[in-house]
This record gives C-alpha cells, sequence and structure tokens, in this order.
C-alpha cells in the first residue's frame, strides 16, 4: 500500500524482512506466499532477497521516519495474512522496530493501525459477498 515511498535500498531490505516474516511462524501458507508476491510486484524488486544480511542490518537501511514506519505497517499487515500473528512474527517485528529506535508506544500505534485496517478489510470483503 505505501512501498511506493521507499527507495530501492529500502525495497531490497524489505524484500529480505518480509521473507523472513512469512517464515517467522514455521509454516508458510499459500495465503502469505500470494501477499509477499503482491508487495515484490507492487515495488517492481526481484522475486528473490538478496540475502545474507542481519536482521539488524536490514533495519538499520530504513533512516527516515516515514519509511520505517511504511516498512512496519507492511510487515506487520504481512503478519496478519494468516489471519494470527504469532509470536515469531511480534519477535520479528519488536527486534525491526527496537533497530530503528521506534518507542513501544509508537510501535503500538503502528499496530492499532494495522489491526484497524485489517478490520476493514475484512468489513469490506463481507459487503461483497454474493
Amino acid at each position: 500500500m505505501f512501498l511506493n515511498l521507499l527507495d530501492n535500498d529500502e525495497k531490497l531490505a524489505f524484500v529480505e524482512l518480509a521473507e523472513r516474516m512469512i517464515e517467522a511462524d514455521g509454516l508458510v501458507i499459500g495465503r502469505e506466499e500470494a501477499s509477499l508476491a503482491a508487495l515484490k510486484a507492487e515495488m517492481g524488486t526481484p522475486s528473490e532477497a538478496i540475502g545474507g544480511r542481519t536482521t539488524e542490518e536490514l533495519a538499520g537501511v530504513f533512516k527516515g521516519w516515514r519509511s520505517k514506519v511504511v516498512a512496519l505497517l507492511e510487515l506487520i499487515g504481512l503478519g496478519y495474512t494468516d489471519t494470527s500473528f504469532s509470536i515469531g512474527e511480534q519477535s520479528l517485528v519488536d527486534q525491526v522496530a527496537q533497530t530503528m529506535g521506534m518507542s513501544e508506544k509508537e510501535l503500538a500505534s503502528i499496530e492499532e493501525w494495522v489491526q484497524e485496517h485489517v478490520s476493514l478489510i475484512r468489513r469490506a470483503l463481507i459487503l461483497m459477498r454474493d
């Protein structure tokens, strides 16, 4: 949704973080793979991440406040793709946010926004049912 606001280095770092996110709960389902593919297509990035960087190195790529918020919004949203935000996914998000210098209150605000967004999407899908 907001990935167009990232620069090329941030997009590549995001792809690696997103791949770790869908693997964080130990189970990658088709819906998660499809969401990740859609995010990659939105950014115009390669289908495979470069790899080899630590989570801290990847989180450190995001320098500006806006790009940090974008990355966290999108990562958390990806975590909700399978309808549950696992402990592994939460741990990855917490690690990324901490490396970015995000406070717990700021992260909680971002998570709340994503939860509201997911709820609205679900409501819209219910309205569209035949």
